[in-house]
């Protein structure tokens, strides 16, 4: 029996896959449209919108806009990955999840140097799963902690 806490939630921003702890994840929300209030942005902050979710209004971020990724789909047809923070909860925005696996299906991957300098900031760890490098998405970095705001 795999521990909730070493799964992976594995998602999409265009055509990049992700993976992220699920014990960092409270649900996952793929109806936001009705939900949504782009009037409460605070985009110093990457704050693109807030959601409401379980009678609270929850800060929405973003991250093709920081990592610079293309994305298809549009702002109300994207899926929002409720994570637990510092300040509380925040929602990511996503544009697909696509599964859940065993962290032990991941090798490391060391992140070749152009790739690392470029994205120096934004992500500091690549998983292979099958071969396929993924970036781990690491929450701190794009949301709730000013000592890695860039």
């Amino acid at each position: 029996m795999t521990v909730l806490g070493n799964r992976k939630l594995i998602f999409r921003l265009g055509e990049i896959r992700f993976l992220l702890d699920l014990a960092d994840v409270v649900e996952v929300v793929d109806q936001i449209a009705d939900a949504l209030d782009p009037s409460r942005s605070d985009i110093g902050q990457g704050i693109i919108s807030a959601l409401q979710f379980r009678h609270t209004w929850i800060p929405v971020v973003d991250p093709t806009l920081k990592l610079d990724i293309f994305s298809t789909v549009k702002l109300k047809e994207k899926i929002a990955v409720i994570l637990r923070g510092t300040e509380g909860n925040w929602a990511l925005l996503v544009d697909q999840v696509d599964e859940l696996s065993g962290a032990e299906n991941f090798q490391p991957c060391v992140i070749p140097f152009l790739l690392k300098v470029s994205a120096m900031g934004f992500y500091s760890q690549i998983r292979l799963l099958h071969n396929e490098p993924m970036i781990v998405f690491e929450p701190e970095r794009y949301y709730g902690s000013t000592a890695v705001l860039v």
